[in-house]
């Protein structure tokens, strides 16, 4: 199985309530369904556990969500141990194609948000900029760097992966390659906005494509141009089996995270989440606390508005880049051979008050 190294540290979050879960998702105790759901920490769900958020929803909807945070959440789920895990858009048809698990794909969260980035003396505006061959930083073959590799291809033509084509990728961990960006052992280079934000913040790194993030860019590319943020580095999926016996499981737990999210999106919630939760954005200092609480509320907030899929035209072009993908180099890791089986997404709305 291809590696999915995420950016940071593999942590196990203390479930929220100690049960005996049952393959049928209910406890024989109080019959409440049972989610069992593995996902990146993140700093959202911490606010809801905090203010007792969670508990009132478990409360309200009868259910109880079983939580294991791990940045490797495509291993977790393909062991079988989930049934609800969040997932990136371009990983959904490899694990199927892997595990033989057939998923539902319901609801959004967060968009890819890694951006190229350079120094200001390169001037460097895109990817075609870059002198073929050059050293080109990233964090894994696949990942963000999937985004990146179809958005080289469908914009300027490039072959852009890790072991060959246009330019020499060098594989580093994303708090490594701000320094190897600023000790030119590369031209350019992938990053989580986090782990470059002291140096975005003094003007030593900056963004590439006019400071477009990939959920912006996306809308560029052809066939694509619907006016909507697209690609997510954090989609709900489930497993069809779990879908199809929990229907209303999957309506409360969207429930859920747009409460999250309509938090998030109160200013002053949003600065008291990143100044309370800091090591989820990666910083420490005073200066780079305000620098990432400012980059999140302009154009750069990574996260969706609404966690549903609203329509089948949005899904047709967030699955667009399985497309992009099929045309990729075979030898690319992102590859998706062109008859492939698509991945079930299904159109899910607020419920009515």
């Amino acid at each position: 199985m291809r590696a999915r190294s995420k950016w940071l540290w593999v942590a196990v979050m203390t479930t929220l309530t100690l049960v005996v879960a049952a393959c049928s998702g209910e406890t024989a105790q109080d019959e409440r369904t049972v989610i069992r759901f593995a996902f990146a920490p993140d700093p959202v769900w911490d606010y809801m556990n905090d203010q007792g958020m969670i508990v009132d929803w478990e409360e309200e909807f009868n259910t109880r969500i079983v939580t294991t945070a791990t940045w490797d959440e495509f291993t977790f789920f393909a062991g079988g141990h989930g049934d609800i895990v969040s997932m990136a858009t371009q990983e959904v048809p490899v694990l199927e194609a892997e595990t033989d698990i057939d998923t539902v794909t319901f609801g959004k969260y967060n968009y890819q948000r890694v951006p190229m980035m350079t120094r200001p003396e390169t001037g460097y505006q895109t990817i075609a900029d870059i002198p073929p061959g050059s050293p080109i930083c990233v964090s894994s073959p696949v990942s963000n760097v999937g985004f990146w590799t179809v958005a080289a291809n469908e914009l300027h033509g490039l072959d852009f992966r890790v072991g060959g084509g246009d330019f020499d990728l060098i594989v580093n961990d994303h708090f490594v390659n701000p320094e190897n960006l600023l000790n030119e052992d590369c031209e350019a280079a992938a990053i989580i906005p986090e782990a470059a934000a002291p140096y975005l913040r003094t003007g030593e790194i900056v963004l590439m494509y006019d400071g477009q993030p990939p959920f912006v860019l996306y809308d560029s590319f052809s066939t694509v141009q619907d006016g909507e943020k697209h690609i997510l580095s954090n989609l709900f999926t489930a497993t069809k089996e779990f879908a199809d016996a929990h229907p209303e499981a999957l309506d409360a737990f969207l429930v859920l995270w747009q409460r999250g999210v309509d938090a998030w999106y109160d200013p002053a919630i949003q600065a008291e989440i990143i100044e309370t939760y800091p090591q989820h954005f990666a910083v420490e200092e005073p200066e780079d606390i305000a620098f990432i609480q400012e980059y999140m509320s302009g154009d750069g907030n990574w996260f969706v508005d609404s966690v549903y899929l609203e329509s089948q035209e949005w899904i047709d072009s967030e699955q667009a880049i399985w497309d992009f993908m099929s045309e990729l180099n075979p030898e690319n890791d992102n590859y998706l051979d062109p008859d492939f089986d698509r991945p079930e997404f299904i159109v899910t709305e607020p419920a009515s008050s």
